[in-house]
């Protein structure tokens, strides 16, 4: 699907010698998967300059990610800011971009999240999480020796 601010006149872009233009994009329209969370509009700062056969892409574009922390799940924003370039013939009728910029954004989601550099995580006896207070287990205390999911990696030390 194409987003019309982000679909270009090959025409005028030569035309004109170049073309500069700030877009802002509704994430859910680049986006459309639900398991993408993406949070709020994505901004995209575009340049086209024309060489002889050739138009150069030079985009920046920022937006931000609603993840869960790897560590306590808890819901968290991440900005992003990035750049790319490409290039596409002088002639022919439209430039889409609508493609470039979603891959290139997606490319930014990082595939783990801290919520902050320090965070505790969860009780692994109790599932609390640990960044809201101390949980009510005794001190040391681990899991039941079957439940744990790799009690029977401790025979192999043996």
């Amino acid at each position: 699907m194409s987003l019309p601010a982000l679909v270009f006149k090959t025409s005028v872009i030569v035309e004109e010698g170049g073309l500069a233009k700030s877009v802002t994009v509704p994430a859910e329209a680049l986006f459309a998967d639900p398991a993408v969370a993406s949070e709020g509009d994505v901004s995209v700062g575009i340049e086209f300059s024309v060489g002889s056969d050739e138009i150069l892409l030079e985009a920046s574009i920022a937006g931000g990610w609603r993840l869960g922390c790897g560590r306590c799940l808890v819901e968290h924003s991440v900005a992003y800011t990035t750049s790319a370039e490409e290039t596409f013939p002088a002639e022919g009728s439209d430039i889409d971009l609508t493609e470039t910029v979603r891959e290139v954004a997606l490319l930014e989601l990082p595939q783990r999240s801290l919520c902050r550099p320090d965070c505790q995580g969860l009780c692994e006896s109790c599932g609390k999480n640990l960044n809201e207070g101390p949980c009510p287990c005794p001190p040391g205390k681990k899991p039941s020796g079957t439940s744990h999911p790799f009690v029977s990696l401790k025979h192999l030390k043996e």
